[in-house]
């Protein structure tokens, strides 16, 4: 008889596979990484083959290791079936996404009331942040799905839309006079912020900064009552602004994207709800 799959050490092995990380995947489980570590070791011996490669600080999976998997999936899918039918109470599944403010603040939020009740047996965690620090707590096993802002092709990803830039300022104030260019920025490392001074500097056009905000709206606030110069998403633009363009001596920026990353190894309740969210998207 083939030996009999132990659905605790399925659990953990999953919980590993998708964090791709034993600190992340024993926070979720309440576990110490010893404790996942040996679990994950008697599942290798039992399945008599390793399911991790092994070295590198994000484990991968084996060829096994991807093939057992799927299975697990499946497997821990049907136990927490079974308990719902005769239990008639749901099992939490939590899905941890991530979104830049503007698009936190109203454009997936639909798609997320929908899908929490189309799916009730789903916990959704939503981060708002700036992109850059997002996809790094992405990269840490931290979230599960996030959309971000990044240059174009800076990271691969299954979905991604074009984000032109384009400078703006206010429509009741007048700035371009002024002989060095007051900008209206991000925080460090936040998107554009480089860009700007890059752009200008080329142009051999000085600028000083005079106000740095993290929230969009703030910015687009600052923009209006005549604080200063920005760039931001074409998307972004209020009625209150007008666009400056090469004939007011400001270069045209180079195209951003907005892109969606989740690990090929998703569960089919995040790749469904990433498709959903992509379909959101395609419509903006």
């Amino acid at each position: 008889m083939n030996p009999l799959l132990n659905l605790v050490l399925l659990n953990t092995f999953v919980a590993v596979a998708e964090t791709g990380n034993f600190t992340v995947a024993s926070q979720h489980l309440n576990s110490t990484q010893s404790t996942l570590s040996q679990q994950i070791q008697r599942l290798e011996t039992l399945v008599g083959q390793p399911l991790f490669v092994r070295g590198h600080r994000i484990l991968t999976l084996t060829e096994t290791g991807e093939i057992l998997l799927s299975y697990a999936k499946k497997i821990l899918a049907l136990n927490d079936t079974f308990f719902m039918k005769i239990t008639g109470s749901a099992v939490i599944h939590t899905l941890r996404l991530g979104f830049p403010e503007d698009l936190a603040s109203g454009q997936v939020t639909p798609t997320l009331a929908a899908f929490m009740q189309a799916n009730p047996n789903v916990r959704l965690e939503v981060t708002s942040g700036l992109s850059r620090q997002l996809h790094q707590r992405y990269q840490h096993g931290e979230l599960d799905l996030i959309i971000v802002k990044q240059k174009k092709g800076e990271f691969k990803s299954d979905y991604c839309w074009p984000e032109p830039l384009c400078w703006l300022t206010s429509n009741q104030r007048q700035l371009l006079n002024s002989d060095s260019v007051p900008l209206i920025v991000f925080p460090e490392n936040g998107l554009y912020r480089n860009d700007m001074f890059k752009l200008l500097d080329n142009e051999q056009r000085p600028w000083h900064i005079t106000y740095t905000c993290s929230s969009l709206a703030g910015i687009q606030s600052a923009i209006t009552d005549g604080l200063g110069i920005s760039l931001l998403p074409l998307r972004a633009k209020l009625p209150q602004h007008r666009i400056l363009t090469e004939d007011d001596g400001f270069p045209t920026a180079q195209e951003m994207e907005i892109a969606m990353h989740f690990h090929s190894n998703a569960s089919d309740t995040l790749a469904e709800l990433a498709k959903k969210l992509a379909q959101q998207l395609e419509q903006r």
